[in-house]
């Protein structure tokens, strides 16, 4: 009765549309991702290089007293 064929190219269109989407959403989630990690191992690697410059700047004792005044 009905002719279907210009159906069957919009619903893949559809289809295809939404597989692009959801592509494009994981490569943006990714790429925010790798972003936050580059900043969290930066400042990672900022905290344990001026702990280690305290560590080895100050003696025991004085740090000792910093920590409990």
């Amino acid at each position: 009765m009905w002719n279907n064929k210009g159906s069957t190219l919009i619903e893949s269109l559809f289809a295809f549309e939404i597989f692009i989407s959801i592509l494009i959403l994981f490569v943006s989630l990714f790429s925010v991702l790798y972003e936050k990690e580059i900043i969290v191992n930066e400042k990672y690697q900022y905290l344990l290089e001026k702990e280690g410059d305290f560590t080895y700047t100050a003696d025991y004792t004085e740090i000792i007293e910093k920590v409990l005044h």
